[in-house]
């Protein structure tokens, strides 16, 4: 093995262990998540097109589309002139969405850095100081799209994620009445939950956890990819979800990967997204994917380890002073 592999592999231990600590095993939990939950292939039909599984005319989730861009070029760009660095296959489905939405009474919202700073103010004033405090965007964009979802309902899509003419949304809105649940979140690659795509009602008692979660984890990570998972993005919210309990689990849908991912029988397309990554991100997510689980796993060792020899010690200590 290289000297370097194995130089990178202890900074990257020693920088799990340093930033992390009791987060470390919550992360390696992750990995179970979804493996127990209620998959929706049983309720939703995957094969036929224009199919419902429920017939309620009045929905727990609110048919409102929310997405967000920087401002309104997505809307005023008819001729897809690459406004303002909008990539321009998201613009057309943006597009897309929108006149399917249309078709399925469906309303939709974009909401601009202007408005969601608006709509913090006027609404949720207390979390102003944490919003404004944030050093990257990207922070304020997840955070705000939590306060939109347990304030208006309805669902959130990322932009680089497009809709299927032939999958219609509201099949998984009946399918979150008819179970009674109040949240959805995606089940994601290689652990946890995504945050491009989420569905809840008003008020949904899973998104107000988040909420309260996020004053008390804005804080650094180590480097910038890292600090917004852990502060406003997915990682937040599979750890908050992982810290709910029996019962509060019953209030939240897992969108499995035949739904979201699947090529064959998801419900949305996947455009090439994360335009906030940089080359940290890029590094983190080839740890992850491939020295994660061995890493993590010396660093719980160690931990481990430590605790037993610091209770040898205090034992002895006691001993030697009984003696």
């Amino acid at each position: 093995m290289k000297v370097w592999i194995i130089v990178v592999s202890l900074l990257f231990i020693f920088y799990w262990g340093f930033f992390f600590g009791r987060e470390l095993i919550a992360t390696l939990n992750l990995y179970r998540i979804g493996s127990s939950s209620y998959n929706i292939l049983n309720l939703t039909n995957t094969t036929t097109a224009n199919t419902t599984i429920a017939t309620q005319t009045q929905t727990n989730v609110p048919l409102i589309m929310h997405r967000m861009w920087r401002d309104e070029s997505i809307i005023n760009d008819d001729n897809n002139n690459n406004v303002n660095d909008l990539p321009t296959n998201w613009s057309k489905a943006f597009a897309n969405c929108q006149k399917i939405s249309q078709e399925k009474n469906w309303t939709t919202i974009l909401w601009t850095d202007e408005s969601l700073l608006a709509f913090a103010k006027k609404e949720y004033p207390s979390f102003l100081p944490v919003y404004e405090s944030y050093p990257y965007n990207i922070q304020r964009v997840d955070a705000a799209r939590y306060f939109i979802l347990y304030h208006f309902g309805g669902v959130y899509l990322d932009l680089d994620i497009g809709c299927k003419s032939n999958r219609d949304l509201t099949d998984l809105v009946n399918t979150m009445t008819h179970l009674n649940k109040t949240a959805m979140l995606p089940q994601t690659q290689p652990f946890g939950l995504s945050n491009d795509v989420m569905f809840a009602s008003k008020r949904s008692p899973f998104f107000k956890k988040v909420m309260e979660a996020l004053p008390s984890k804005n804080k650094w990570q180590g480097m910038p990819y890292l600090t917004v998972m852990y502060s406003t993005g997915p990682m937040l919210l599979s750890l908050v979800y992982n810290s709910l309990s029996a019962e509060q689990h019953k209030d939240v849908l897992i969108l499995p990967p035949e739904l979201y991912s699947d090529r064959k029988t998801r419900y949305f397309k996947h455009l090439r997204g994360s335009t906030w990554h940089s080359t940290d991100a890029l590094l983190i997510q080839h740890m992850t994917r491939h020295w994660l689980p061995l890493s993590s796993s010396i660093v719980v060792l160690l931990v481990v380890y430590s605790r037993i020899a610091a209770r040898r010690r205090t034992q002895k200590h006691d001993c030697n002073k009984i003696v």
